[in-house]
């Protein structure tokens, strides 16, 4: 198995608005997220950091895949490719990841 995990930090002045629109449009995708091999989810920061620090994240999306492979058809899928042009594009000022070997 592998695990699929990614920070969104979204462009600053953050509005209220903005954050809640990202995390309803990261949800739906995560709904029904393309070639996970289970549920995808999605987690906010609680706000415990100044948020204008730009170590700070927005928010995370966790999944897995079945392996690298499967992946990869994931980073190419329309819906994924979708959700980056749209939405990341968009609203974030950046976003990491890493993938790593999980067991099943």
């Amino acid at each position: 198995m592998l695990s699929h995990t990614v920070l969104f930090r979204l462009r600053r002045p953050l509005g209220e608005g903005d954050k809640q629109k990202f995390v309803a449009a990261l949800q739906e995708f995560a709904a029904e997220a393309p070639l996970a091999a289970g549920p995808a989810r999605v987690d906010t920061d609680l706000g415990l950091r100044d948020p204008e620090n730009p170590r700070v994240a927005d928010a995370t999306l966790s999944t897995t895949f079945a392996d690298a492979d499967t992946f990869a058809r994931y980073l190419d899928h329309p819906r994924h490719r979708a959700l980056v042009a749209e939405v990341l594009e968009r609203l974030c000022e950046s976003w990491l990841s890493v993938q790593a070997d999980v067991e099943g």
